[in-house]
């Protein structure tokens, strides 16, 4: 299911000042806090069923007019944090994505987001969602935020205003 925001500047800058358009992907549900998430960004967007089965029908063939995708999950284990993921694996598949990492961690050091950045997959429906958005568009990044109860109001304000701009 595409839930599209109208009128929305979602183009962001690359290193050489081209205009680039995102589409920003979370799962779907009203106490899922990526979807809070995507929803306050505000800016193109894809809600992701809760199963194995849905994301494969949901992200389908995404429109070719995306240069790039960040993807938002849940990862209960982390406080006020969030975990950029290198890469996903399924099936003893792993493919790394051509995001540009590196210029994404230097933004995020200036914003003083604690972050850390694994190349390790994890195997649940966060990396096969990854996994298979990487199959179609390969400059995607899967960003892993704390649960609700994991992240203070402050700190989900820094990362709405920081994925906004």
């Amino acid at each position: 299911m595409y839930i599209f925001k109208s009128n929305v500047d979602c183009f962001l800058q690359n290193r050489q000042g081209e205009r680039m358009k995102t589409l920003y992907t979370a799962f779907e549900g009203v106490n899922n806090i990526s979807c809070q998430l995507v929803t306050a960004i505000n800016k193109e967007s894809l809600f992701l069923t809760n199963s194995f089965q849905g994301i494969e029908r949901d992200i389908g063939d995404p429109c070719p007019d995306y240069d790039t995708v960040v993807m938002f999950g849940v990862d209960k284990a982390l406080v006020n944090c969030i975990r950029i993921e290198g890469c996903a694996d399924h099936n003893g598949e792993t493919i790394c994505s051509t995001y540009d990492i590196k210029l994404l961690e230097q933004k995020i050091n200036q914003a003083k987001i604690p972050y850390n950045i694994s190349y390790k997959p994890t195997k649940y429906l966060c990396n096969f969602a990854y996994w298979y958005m990487l199959h179609k568009i390969s400059n995607t990044i899967f960003v892993h935020i704390p649960s609700i109860g994991r992240m203070t109001p402050d700190f989900m304000k820094i990362l709405i205003e920081f994925f906004r701009n």
